[in-house]
């Protein structure tokens, strides 16, 4: 399977360069920009696997544009830096995947690719599992709000406010954060 990549670059030779070698090791060119603002574009069109950007792109440079990947989540970014750009480097650790130092080679520019791809994977799978943490937290809180009303109105224990909670899930195959949030949504409206 060909991985899809989007290209940008503000040097037409480079683009050409990478337009040659990019199927050759493997990809397939979905999208090309000459600035910034063009990369975003192709990219939110294409949905790409990874976004290969010049660091001195026109409009927005290709740092602006990693960052704008990643707090959207949309693609890896792999960042290619002129030489005795090393501060540029340091800066971009945070919003991108991977770097590529000009002047490179197939093999360097498969590893990139490869590595920020296999990078982009896991933050993405722990995004999701922190998400699902996040919300078996935010519902757990809810159940114990719920325990604390019928605790409180009906005079339960909180392992019978518990059993209350779970026995009624049940019966109405719903879940426990459902039946917590109708016991508050109650007890407000009596409030």
């Amino acid at each position: 399977m060909q991985r899809r990549i989007v290209m940008a670059s503000g040097d037409k030779n480079e683009l050409e360069q990478l337009r040659q070698m990019l199927p050759r090791i493997g990809y397939r060119v979905v999208g090309e920009a000459g600035n910034g603002m063009n990369a975003l574009k192709a990219v939110r069109t294409t949905s790409p696997e990874v976004v290969l950007l010049d660091d001195r792109l026109p409009v927005l440079d290709g740092m602006q544009v990693a960052k704008i990947l990643t707090e959207e989540n949309l693609a890896p970014a792999v960042l290619m830096v002129s030489q005795g750009n090393k501060a540029l480097v340091e800066r971009a650790r945070e919003v991108t995947s991977a770097f590529l130092m000009r002047p490179y080679l197939e093999d360097q520019v498969y590893a990139a690719v490869e590595a920020a791809v296999s990078s982009y994977k896991r933050y993405t799978q722990l995004q999701q599992q922190l998400n699902k943490l996040q919300e078996t937290l935010k519902a757990r809180k809810i159940v114990e709000r719920a325990k604390g009303i019928l605790m409180k109105q009906k005079g339960f224990s909180e392992e019978q406010a518990f059993k209350a909670i779970q026995q009624t899930a049940m019966k109405k195959r719903t879940t426990m954060k459902s039946v917590a949030e109708a016991i508050i949504t109650a007890y407000e409206m009596e409030v």
